[in-house]
């Protein structure tokens, strides 16, 4: 079988020791190093043209969000010809942690290549696509400010040593000194609401720490849809964030659910959609549908 891996892993003693790990253990699996994304759709398309039958992605869930994403620009139905698997080098490793994949990578590389091929669900959003959780609001401007966070010492040292505690740092930040709110147009029956956050999943967990849709399932053809209004007082806020942790969301009388497999949301101004852990696109409009059971990865 001919694979590749995408090794996009920041430290660089453990890229080295996924190395020799392949190497001693896996000689005809072929790396390719990929940790500048305007260097990826190069290496994808010269991996695409060899006609791969697995590529595992070690990183996390954004280095998953970007291989998919650059294939479909190539191709959208190598998407269904690509077996896909993940090694979890990254943040939160949603993605990862939904699938069972071990952290450690000579465990993963076992169970990947002795597991069974499983079916996922793609959620299109405008012109991109994502896989585990998205959403618009305070997920957009976490991740905003946890990116920027983690490029100073403090930042550096927590994503270190706890990861994806970084998440829920930047989330009591602007609890505790502001966020901007969503001020929605419309949503079929909703309109004109001001909003806390919009969250379109496809599993329970993102973050990793954020049980925000425990009914979710990544191969039911549907995306679970959670409106949170505007808490009404500033201590409500908190309350959200541990309904939020303990898959208790749908509790509050400021959630409102969906189930959709495709729907629109119109908003006032332009604003970020985050997915997978990525900025994907600015835009006061986006237009989600879901692709059933579209993408193959092995666990």
């Amino acid at each position: 079988m001919k694979a590749f891996i995408i090794d996009n892993i920041a430290d660089k003693k453990e890229s080295e020791n996924l190395r020799k790990i392949i190497n001693k253990n896996y000689p005809d699996i072929k790396i390719k190093k990929s940790t500048e994304i305007t260097k990826l759709p190069k290496i994808l398309s010269k991996i695409v043209s060899e006609k791969p039958k697995l590529i595992i992605c070690a990183g996390g869930d954004g280095t998953i969000n970007n291989v998919i994403n650059n294939i479909i620009k190539i191709d959208l139905q190598l998407i269904r010809k690509i077996n896909f698997a993940v090694i979890p080098y990254g943040t939160a490793n949603d993605l990862a942690n939904q699938l069972n994949i071990n952290n450690n990578a000579e465990i993963a590389m076992k169970q990947i290549l002795n597991g069974k091929v499983r079916k996922i669900d793609l959620i299109k959003v405008n012109n991109h696509y994502y896989i585990t959780g998205g959403g618009i609001g305070l997920p957009a401007q976490i991740v905003e400010d946890s990116n920027k966070f983690s490029s100073t010492f403090l930042g550096k040292l927590i994503k270190r040593n706890m990861k994806d505690f970084i998440y829920f740092i930047s989330t009591l930040k602007k609890f505790l000194f502001g966020y901007k709110r969503l001020r929605l147009i419309n949503s079929e029956e909703l309109n004109n609401l001001d909003l806390l956050a919009v969250y379109v999943l496809n599993q329970p967990f993102i973050g990793r720490r954020f049980n925000l849709a425990p009914e979710a399932k990544n191969n039911d053809g549907y995306m679970d849809i959670k409106f949170v209004k505007v808490p009404p007082t500033f201590l409500s806020h908190f309350l959200t964030l541990s309904k939020g942790t303990k898959g208790e969301l749908d509790n509050l009388k400021w959630v409102i659910k969906k189930k959709k497999n495709k729907i629109t949301i119109k908003f006032k101004e332009p604003t970020y959609f985050m997915g997978d852990g990525e900025l994907l696109e600015k835009s006061d409009q986006f237009k989600m549908v879901v692709i059933p059971k579209s993408i193959n990865f092995i666990c």
